[in-house]
């Protein structure tokens, strides 16, 4: 039966061609010309609907001049050709759109062939390659292979600015909660990434059983938050207690890499945020002995994972840790600090720390962005009168400090407000925004005044 297709498909572009030629020798009127045209896009449906079959992509382009109309064959290209295509592709510098939309049509074209296609793209899964399409990983990869050469040569090694804003405690642990609203983009990610997507666009039982062997081998933890996401939508909540297997194995266990990949680089950050998804207490006790990496620094993802899971109960741990002296990295106390003053106003060692750091005038200005824990979180007037007897206690601490009084006050009032905002003419603006401007900006109002 498959010998039958490409002499079909033969003899169709035969008869087109011949039909087409033809019709330039015996000019016919505008109603012949209409008929022509339909025989043409019924010969090239018919076509078509035989390549289907026949398990090819093809495409069929109409190059027409003055004189003739000619049809060309184009390309004519199986599954397998199409993967071994797209292994070359690489979209970088100023033909990176033009590479990429050539991405995405031959992944379109994988989509349109079907099941037919699944083989070829099972077959590139097992070898575990991948080609990273972001920008920014583009640009990470290349500047520690930069760093590494350099290293080699015994020159200084310059901070590579994507990857220390990723493994800084301040960094990841902020990115861990974004990287939990991850879409589906236009553009994938990777090559790996777009042919998930392909495969579930495809769908059936073969393709959902492709992307769970997948799952089950994959090492990187983007791919497993990828995969998450497509098998929720094929088969819901059949692949949870497998996802979350796997996210326990890959951070008890991590596999060695060489470091170079984003992707690798950003593992853990997704990895938790499954936890955080699924609200996963069972690696709680094991999170515990991850807040700091064996280099001495800040995990924040598990900041982040502890601080979504416990709660208020997270803050003694975490408070002990921001104390500890061998702590030396700004980034990393941030999001220590951020975690701790979630709770101002309900714990006493959230108290603590935002009078440590309200009060702390060698960190300048940056104290006064603790001030923003005190209006938003919990928002009941118990834990908003707490907070405001917290302001009166500090001030009473601390009277000659003028420019902490006024921010301090800006924030009673803004509180206040919150609690009856009938007092919002009563205590002027009452938005309590304007202590950073009265910090920043006192060189100004002075000289407004004068």
């Amino acid at each position: 039966m498959k010998q039958i297709f490409p002499i079909l498909i033969a003899a169709l572009i035969g008869l087109t061609v011949g039909y087409i030629l033809n019709s330039d020798k015996n000019s016919q009127s505008n109603s012949d010309n209409t008929n022509e045209s339909e025989t043409i896009a019924k010969l090239k449906r018919d076509l078509k609907e035989a390549q289907s079959k026949a398990g090819k992509i093809d495409i069929i382009k109409l190059d027409y001049t003055e004189s003739e109309r000619i049809i060309e064959k184009v390309t004519e290209i199986s599954p397998e050709e199409t993967i071994a295509n797209l292994k070359q592709l690489r979209p970088t510098g100023e033909t990176r759109q033009q590479t990429m939309q050539e991405i995405i049509h031959y992944m379109v074209g994988l989509t349109k062939a079907s099941e037919k296609a699944l083989p070829a793209i099972e077959d590139f899964f097992k070898t575990g390659q991948d080609i990273e399409y972001e920008e920014t990983a583009q640009a990470f990869d290349r500047q520690r292979r930069e760093a590494k050469e350099a290293e080699a040569r015994g020159e200084e090694i310059k901070p590579n600015g994507i990857g220390q804003f990723i493994s800084s405690g301040f960094g990841s642990y902020f990115l861990t909660s974004m990287v939990s609203n991850m879409k589906r983009e236009l553009e994938p990610g990777s090559l790996r990434l777009g042919l998930f997507d392909v495969v579930h666009d495809i769908g059936g039982p073969k393709a959902e059983e492709i992307l769970a062997n997948v799952l089950s081998q994959t090492l990187r933890g983007l791919e497993v938050a990828y995969l998450d996401r497509i098998l929720s939508k094929m088969a819901p909540d059949r692949y949870k207690e497998d996802v979350l297997a796997v996210v326990h194995e890959l951070l008890i266990d991590p596999p060695a890499t060489n470091g170079n990949s984003l992707l690798d680089e950003s593992s853990r950050m997704f990895l938790f945020s499954l936890l955080v998804k699924y609200k996963d207490a069972t690696f709680v006790e094991t999170a515990k002995l991850m807040i700091i990496t064996p280099e001495g620094r800040v995990d924040g993802a598990v900041v982040n994972y502890l601080t979504k899971i416990l709660g208020e109960k997270a803050v003694p741990l975490l408070y002990a840790k921001v104390k500890d002296e061998n702590l030396t990295d700004d980034g990393d106390k941030m999001a220590l600090g951020d975690a701790i003053l979630k709770h101002v106003g309900t714990n006493p060692d959230s108290n603590a720390f935002f009078t440590d750091v309200i009060t702390n005038e060698e960190l300048g200005p940056l104290r006064f962005l603790a001030l923003g824990h005190m209006t938003s979180g919990d928002r009941s007037e118990s834990t908003l009168r707490n907070r405001q007897k917290l302001i009166a206690d500090i001030k009473e601490t601390s009277p000659d400090d003028e420019s902490l009084n006024k921010a301090l006050d800006g924030t009673h009032d803004r509180i206040e407000v919150m609690i009856d905002p009938d007092k919002a003419e009563e205590l002027g603006t009452g938005n309590g925004g304007n202590f950073l401007e009265q910090f920043f900006n006192r060189g100004n109002r002075e000289k407004q005044g004068d």
